[in-house]
């Protein structure tokens, strides 16, 4: 199975159910992948009033190294974490990002639909780092990003995620 593993980015979603492990043949740093990933999670931050995110290492580690199982589920590492399936990672930077037309600014908690975006745009998160890997036995990307401090916490969505101040729902990362 050859598994490609880019390490430092930020910002990814969809999260499934079941595991599947597959062995990497190859681990290398993309530093494209960690800009665009950085760039476009701090675009949607200041979007939405927050400040922008430094790249983390050490969780872009964690994401590698979860990433490389394949596994469809959350890791219950205790980190904020968005997860991503798909086959082009261009795309990938916007994902989360799209999901703030669904949400309800002024009643809304984090759920299925918008967790991801919610984690993107947590205001008390500083730092993140991302990581992906080719599953053969899926025949997709499977991308992660871990944060820290982890958002989506019930109660304290008011004071973490920003009405937009900027643009207009439906923009994306034009980069």
């Amino acid at each position: 199975m050859s598994t490609n593993v880019l390490t430092k980015a930020a910002v990814l979603a969809l999260a499934a159910i079941g595991s599947v492990s597959a062995a990497p043949l190859e681990v290398r740093a993309h530093e494209d992948f960690q800009e665009m990933m950085l760039k476009t999670t701090n675009w949607y931050r200041s979007q939405h009033g927050a400040e922008p995110v430094s790249w983390d290492q050490g969780l872009a580690d964690y994401a590698v190294n979860y990433a490389n199982t394949c596994a469809k589920g959350h890791s219950g590492g205790g980190h904020g974490e968005n997860l991503a399936w798909g086959s082009g990672w261009a795309n990938w930077a916007n994902l989360f990002g799209n999901e703030r037309v669904k949400f309800d600014f002024d009643n809304g908690e984090p759920g299925r639909e918008t967790g991801h975006f919610t984690q993107l745009v947590w205001k008390s998160t500083s730092r993140m780092g991302c990581g992906w890997a080719w599953c053969d036995n899926f025949g997709e990307h499977f991308v992660v990003c871990s944060y820290e401090k982890p958002g989506n916490w019930g109660g304290q969505v008011r004071q973490n995620v920003g009405h937009q101040i900027q643009g207009s729902p439906n923009d994306q990362f034009p980069g």
